[in-house]
């Protein structure tokens, strides 16, 4: 058995003795990144602007000018003070800001929840099959092959890894099915009409960046049997697992 296919548990192949809740969230570095880094980036801008504003509101060819204008029309000792300081605030803000939204994945008893940007999705442990990152997205597959889940992250994937398979859940370090996935082009003999529908509806959506779209139509695609992932807005397209129906 590969180690792609062995599963968290007790020796002996029963179920995984029962665990404290334990939460996966962002490791060491980002967290500096978001609130050390960025305060710090803030600060330095803060510092900078009063400096170059008068030259760059000079320049008509300069883009965003306005702002520049606006520095540069303040009184240069209160700049050097409240420019710092208004860029430390913006830095700190939105730094706290991203640690809040960014993804945690929480397993207690039989569930795991997962966090990310104010909304959470909780499944349980019957409904999971697989999980596995897709270069910077979590995945969740049930047994049908559908992707329960398809969220970006920036989490560890060696503590996510960790994370499923301490608790009992089947961790794989690629996606199980890439090699079946086809490119789609519009109006696709190999499609029904209503998946090309659905998957030419979902490419504009990609065009406008409607994430919320996005999702729904990728459910609907599952739903008509298929699963489907996107590389910028060229979506790519498998069917579910031989012999698991569609919904």
């Amino acid at each position: 058995m590969s180690r792609d296919d062995r599963r968290g548990g007790e020796p002996d192949g029963g179920p995984p003795a029962k665990r404290p809740a334990a939460t996966v969230g962002p490791g060491l570095a980002y967290r500096l990144l978001l609130l050390a880094g960025l305060p710090a980036l803030g600060l330095l801008l803060g510092w900078l602007v009063p400096l170059i504003a008068d030259e760059v509101a000079g320049w008509e060819w300069a883009p965003m000018r306005g702002p520049f204008e606006l520095v540069a029309s303040f009184d240069d000792g209160w700049t050097a003070v409240a420019g710092p300081v208004a860029g430390l605030v913006l830095g700190t803000g939105g730094g706290l800001l991203a640690y809040v939204l960014a993804m945690r994945v929480t397993f207690e008893g039989d569930t795991v929840r997962i966090d990310k940007d104010g909304e959470s999705r909780i499944l349980a442990r019957a409904e999971v099959a697989a999980a596995f990152l897709d270069k910077d997205r979590l995945v969740i597959l049930d047994a049908a092959s559908r992707q329960l889940l398809r969220r970006p992250t920036d989490l560890e994937p060696a503590d996510l890894g960790r994370g499923f398979t301490a608790h009992g859940y089947r961790w794989l370090h690629e996606d199980p099915y890439a090699g079946c996935y086809h490119r789609w082009v519009p109006g696709s003999a190999e499609l029904s009409a209503a998946a090309n529908a659905v998957l030419k509806a979902r490419e504009h959506a990609l065009g406008k960046k409607n994430a919320t779209d996005v999702e729904e139509l990728r459910e609907e695609a599952q739903r008509l049997g298929y699963v489907v992932r996107e590389e910028g807005t060229r979506q790519y397209w498998r069917p579910l697992r031989p012999g698991a129906a569609p919904d």
